[in-house]
């Protein structure tokens, strides 16, 4: 494959792409704003020091030491793919250009990347959006791929394609990968150095509070574990708990989960299902434990490190490809319990266990954890900011 036939199929292809936009735009998953600034590369011209790119709401919520290291007193324009993602970047960016990226489409990335001028262009996580990567080599911006993770799926995928994956893999000026598993993919793939810098959520403030309440919190939950989550709720024995929070990850559908939770008789006296988005750290950090969702079907699971840094003891189904080398540090460390199976009564059982237990976590252990990895961040951010 080549950037050729890439196009050829992108064209092929793109009316019926958007008929999947309208059927997203029907579900609430895109509106007006996001239809004109993707699909029509909508927006004023400007010049930028640096444009970075998060697809959604968790790799939003890597980037905070970044910003502070290397955004301070710099225009910047933050670019999105989903709804949620943005409308949290407005309101925790608000000094900085928030808009939707255009698709990889070679006419909207033209005109993307010929008003949104810059020198430096930073990609958060697995983004290989092969028509960007081309415009930026061919315009000389310099580009960062931080973060970088890629799931099996997707590694097998890009090896049938080696020699196009390889070229795309020279346009970066550096690439960070957030494992050491996801290192070795990536140096397999791009015949090229990658570096490893840990996962950015490791790189955020601690906000450990003293918990004197029992408060459990469900947090990133999916449609698909609507289900799952009611049953093990109603197994739980409430009267040892203040409250449970419910952090949907999509809170279009909270009146799918309310079904759910009634179809389940679980009283709704002590459930809170939060509605709005960028209030996870608030409630991570009164809950004594928090599930991450993702986990209860084959997602890759929900990475735990902000609820970690809040102090709150992390549990997690079995589903956790994605975050597999961190969930297996953080158990090392006694810092989280993970599920072998999808076993109602067991995970009940265990959070009810739990709750009681006064000395959950070591403190200790959680701050040694996060503040060993700075100095590894600080060197790549001053590298990037002095290129």
């Amino acid at each position: 494959m080549n950037i050729l036939i890439y196009n050829i199929i992108h064209l092929f292809i793109f009316p019926f792409f958007l008929f999947f936009f309208g059927f997203r735009f029907l579900f609430k998953k895109e509106n007006v704003n996001s239809f004109l600034q993707k699909l029509l590369s909508a927006g004023s011209v400007n010049n930028y020091d640096y444009i970075i790119h998060v697809a959604s709401i968790g790799e939003l919520n890597s980037i905070n030491f970044i910003i502070k290291e290397i955004f301070t007193n710099k225009k910047i324009l933050i670019t999105c793919s989903t709804l949620s993602s943005y409308q949290l970047a407005i309101n925790k960016y608000a000094q900085f250009k928030i808009q939707y990226l255009p698709y990889d489409f070679y006419p909207l990335v033209n005109i993307f990347l010929t008003k949104n001028k810059t020198d430096k262009f930073i990609w958060i996580d697995s983004e290989i959006w092969p028509n960007y990567l081309y415009a930026l080599r061919a315009r000389n911006i310099k580009t960062y791929l931080i973060n970088a993770r890629i799931s099996e799926k997707s590694f097998v995928r890009w090896k049938l394609a080696s020699t196009f994956i390889k070229d795309l893999g020279s346009v970066y000026k550096d690439i960070y990968a957030s494992s050491l598993g996801d290192k070795k993919k990536f140096e397999i793939l791009l015949k090229r150095k990658v570096f490893f810098c840990e996962n950015l959520k490791f790189y955020q403030k601690l906000n450990i509070l003293t918990k004197n309440k029992k408060n459990l919190c469900f947090a990133s939950v999916h449609l698909q574990e609507y289900g799952d989550i009611a049953k093990i709720i109603s197994k739980i024995k409430l009267n040892n708990i203040d409250k449970i929070y419910i952090i949907p990850r999509h809170p279009q559908y909270i009146s799918i989960l309310s079904n759910e939770l009634s179809k389940n008789n679980v009283s709704s006296e002590k459930i809170i299902v939060l509605n709005e988005i960028g209030k996870n750290k608030e409630i991570y950090s009164i809950s004594k434990v928090t599930f991450m969702g993702g986990s209860l079907f084959i997602h890759g699971g929900q990475n735990p490190l902000e609820a970690l840094s809040c102090g709150s003891y992390i549990l997690t189904g079995p589903h956790i490809s994605n975050f597999s080398s961190i969930y297996n540090e953080l158990e090392s460390q006694k810092l989280c319990g993970v599920f072998k199976e999808i076993d109602h009564n067991l995970i009940s059982n265990l959070i009810d266990k739990i709750m009681n237990e006064t000395e959950l976590l070591d403190i200790n252990k959680i701050e040694y954890l996060f503040n060993k990895k700075i100095k590894k961040l600080r060197e790549i951010t001053n590298k990037i900011s002095n290129d």
